[in-house]
């Protein structure tokens, strides 16, 4: 044997020897390494964090409006945090707080709807019988009603903005720092 196969011969197993006990590591933790998903298996609502319920239940945004919010529409939770900033009248304030009020209660309603729909649809699965056509209807119903509840925050943006000045607005931007 020449030297120059003895050395590419002993590389290699010095290559394998390095390597191996990493993939069997790596293979190990892999197994061994915690789902995402396994802090919800308890929950009250094991298709959803807690967090997304409690946004749900409280009329949240959850970033839903975020096209109209970077885009010059700002939204009425905000608005009425920065009322003294962007100077609005008390009047400003009267209508925005009605667009806010409306809003929340009618997102905390689709809110909960959602929340009987992703119920239904871990039960479907708990229950070990799944069918492809109960899980098609009630995913596509779920996509329906998380597209109403995008709309009604977008729409409080459409209907926050036109209470208010372009100035408003401009500065408004630049305090949520989109302007500068």
């Amino acid at each position: 044997m020449s030297a120059i196969t003895v050395a590419l011969k002993l590389l290699g197993a010095v290559s394998l020897s390095a390597v191996l006990p990493a993939m069997v590591l790596a293979q190990h933790t892999h197994t061994h390494t915690m789902s995402p998903y396994a802090h919800t298996q308890s929950a009250e609502f094991a298709t959803l964090t807690p967090d997304e319920v409690r946004e749900l239940r409280n009329g949240e945004g959850m970033g839903l409006a975020r096209a109209a919010e970077l885009n010059s529409f700002p939204g009425p939770r905000h608005l009425l945090d920065l009322k003294a900033d962007l100077g609005l009248d008390p009047e400003q304030v009267a209508r925005i707080e009605a667009i806010h009020e409306k809003m929340k209660t009618t997102a905390i309603a689709k809110g909960e709807a959602i929340l009987q729909a992703e119920r239904h649809l871990a039960n479907l699965f708990a229950s070990g019988r799944p069918s492809a056509a109960d899980m098609t209807r009630m995913t596509e119903h779920l996509g329906i009603m998380r597209g109403q509840l995008r709309a009604i925050h977008l729409l409080a943006h459409i209907e926050s903005t036109r209470e208010l000045t372009s100035e408003q607005i401009e500065h408004y931007d630049r305090l949520r720092g989109y302007r500068y």
